[in-house]
């Protein structure tokens, strides 16, 4: 393909998020899935960063000065991780169907089975129960915990070596 015609980057970004928000079908070039995922991580970054700002603005310092207790300190501090959290989970909800969408349709492009990006989806379901029942019973992580976390981590990097494997034709491209 001519580097002239190619979208750029921002481009695949901006398609990803409008035309092809919630798109499972079809196929995703290299291009389009690592420009989605570089200006989503770039933004990430800037929204982390201005968000962790803003919280510990927000933070009542001075009576937390006085505080020598810890349950009491966690007591005080809840609500305001409890909002953050709340609030950053709203908004990465808008962003995970292009997520998942722009890898199922990049492991379509590159000849692997759209299992494995379903398999991802899965995987962030058990993990997101697990945090929802085992977390809201104060249970202090553990074996459980940490297995999904190994688990979900290589999976995720198993994602990113099948997403560098090169564009396949499809069947009817193929001469016979």
């Amino acid at each position: 393909m001519n580097t002239q015609t190619r979208p750029s980057l921002w481009k695949y970004f901006i398609l990803c998020l409008t035309r092809n928000y919630c798109s499972f079908s079809g196929t995703a070039p290299r291009r389009e899935f690592w420009g989605f995922y570089l200006f989503l991580y770039i933004f990430s970054l800037i929204f982390g960063i201005a968000a962790a700002v803003l919280f510990a603005a927000a933070l009542p310092w001075g009576e937390l000065k006085g505080v020598h207790d810890q349950a009491q300190m966690q007591a005080m501090l809840f609500p305001h991780i409890a909002s953050f959290v709340l609030v950053v989970q709203i908004i990465m909800m808008a962003f995970y169907l292009p997520i998942w969408g722009v890898t199922i349709r990049r492991l379509r492009d590159a000849g692997f089975s759209t299992a494995w990006g379903y398999g991802y989806i899965a995987l962030g379901i058990i993990g997101l129960l697990n945090w929802a029942i085992l977390d809201r019973f104060q249970y202090e992580g553990g074996p459980v915990t940490q297995f999904l976390g190994i688990i979900s981590s290589a999976y995720w990097l198993l994602l990113i070596i099948l997403a560098c494997f090169p564009s396949r034709p499809a069947a009817e491209d193929t001469p016979e």
